[in-house]
């Protein structure tokens, strides 16, 4: 039988994967470096086909990253079905942590969305990538195909796939993060096993038990940074026994095991920023200097007798990523309570101001993001001793922005940490429910 012909079986040999396929894959991430290859980070992936209450066909998975990554939520997710398309599919990725910053790292399907094209030397276009099949090959005893993928940018991925179920064998790509700096992505397919019928309804328990917490917790899997409030931490302490008990003897036991932690880690950031605003709101504020970058200082004392709101974030030009520490809605308050006598202070946190050698970079990157904006408020830079004086909330496990609300009697009037949760036709309203009383506080003295 010619090749040809071969592959022309193999395409009409086409099957389902039966409800039940567990796959498991192990992966790494590595750096190219002029002196070789560094193991940035290393993952697995499991992978479990479901049916729902419809019956329909649903691919389920979870991710385990070393070396720090996503929140446990968007470790779990539902990826596309080239035959049975998810209605609430999402990117299957990892979070890589590269010079300071975060950046997220997409990975493809193991499910080939062009299993139907899996002929010898066959090639097309999906109008973003070029696909070429270069060869058959034998890999762990299955008859699969080499495949190249490419783009204007050259060759960015070689796949082998199995002919017969379209599963994605191997993943080898390159990846480039931050200013071009190129990684290899390395992703193997490690087993492939059937469930039996009752460990298939233990899995389909405890991913309908995640799907309804990631729901709740409204998670779209682009969240770098999990903050839950105190109702949801509660809530989430209540129902993890019952789901510690559905996961026991699956793969899924360490997502919940991830979320044991996560609670712990939690519940240490909600106290410590409690006990944060517990120390500032209604005390005097702690006096501040601060520099522009035009090399100009500006103190609590230029602004004595206002109401003034200090937003300490990471101004940075790189990466720009959302919601960019909330700056757009702090900007529109700002423009429509300034005619009242508000100030807005930006405070870019970079502990690189602090040394001579570095303090040039961290300045052009703030001005870099600045020239983004088009932010009208004031903008200042500190090195973290600022910050220090009215409290870090990194220290507790919470993270910035930090926005401190101070009347214009000196007196902290409000304090809060992380985003806010706002609604696209309200803004910032907590925080502008706040300015508004002190403003008539102002007014009333």
């Amino acid at each position: 039988m010619n090749m040809a012909l071969t592959g022309l079986v193999m395409w009409l040999a086409i099957v389902d994967l039966p409800i039940g396929t567990e796959l498991k894959y192990a992966g790494t991430l590595n750096q190219q470096t002029p002196s070789g290859v560094v193991e940035a980070k290393s993952f697995t992936i499991d992978v479990i086909s479901l049916n729902d209450d419809d019956g329909n066909l649903q691919w389920v998975y979870h991710v385990e990253e070393r070396g720090g990554g996503w929140g446990w939520p968007e470790r779990v997710g539902m990826i596309p079905n080239p035959k049975s398309p998810a209605i609430r599919s999402r990117l299957m990725g990892i979070l890589l942590a590269h010079e300071g910053q975060q950046y997220p790292v997409a990975i493809r399907s193991p499910l080939f969305e062009f299993q139907e094209k899996l002929v010898p030397q066959a090639a097309w276009s999906d109008g973003r990538r070029d696909y070429v099949v270069t060869r058959p090959r034998k890999i762990m005893n299955r008859d699969c195909f080499q495949i190249d993928v490419s783009s204007n940018l050259g060759r960015s991925q070689t796949l082998v796939v199995e002919a017969i179920s379209g599963i994605v064998i191997s993943l080898d790509e390159r990846v480039f993060v931050g200013r071009g700096v190129e990684f290899q992505l390395k992703l193997e397919l490690q087993s492939q096993t059937q469930l039996a019928d009752g460990d298939l309804a233990k899995n389909r328990q405890v991913w309908d038990s995640l799907l309804a917490i990631q729901t709740r917790l409204n998670r779209t899997g682009e969240q770098k940074v999990l903050e839950l409030t105190s109702d949801q931490v509660s809530r989430l302490r209540q129902d993890l026994p019952r789901i510690e008990k559905e996961a026991e003897g699956t793969s899924w036991s360490r997502i919940v095991a991830s979320i044991a932690r996560d609670l712990q880690q939690q519940q240490k950031r909600l106290d410590g920023v409690a006990g944060l605003e517990k120390k500032l709101v209604g005390q005097a504020a702690p006096k501040w200097m601060l520099k522009r970058t035009d090399g100009t200082m500006v103190t609590d004392e230029t602004f004595k007798d206002q109401v003034v709101v200090l937003h300490f974030w990471q101004y940075r030009g790189e990466p720009l990523s959302e919601p960019y520490g909330q700056i757009g809605y702090l900007d529109f308050l700002y423009s429509k309570r300034k005619k009242l006598g508000l100030a807005v202070v930006g405070v870019n946190v970079d502990e690189r101001f602090a040394n001579p050698q570095q303090a040039g970079a961290a300045t052009r990157s703030m001005k870099s993001l600045l020239e983004f904006m088009k932010i009208g408020y004031e903008m200042t830079m500190d090195d973290g001793s600022v910050l220090a004086e009215f409290g870090d909330p990194r220290a507790q496990a919470a993270p910035l922005p930090l926005w401190i609300v101070i009347g214009h009697d000196g007196r902290v009037a409000h304090v809060h940490t992380g985003f806010y949760s706002i609604k696209p036709d309200e803004g910032l309203k907590l925080l502008d429910d706040a300015v508004v009383e002190a403003l008539r506080h102002q007014k009333a003295q």
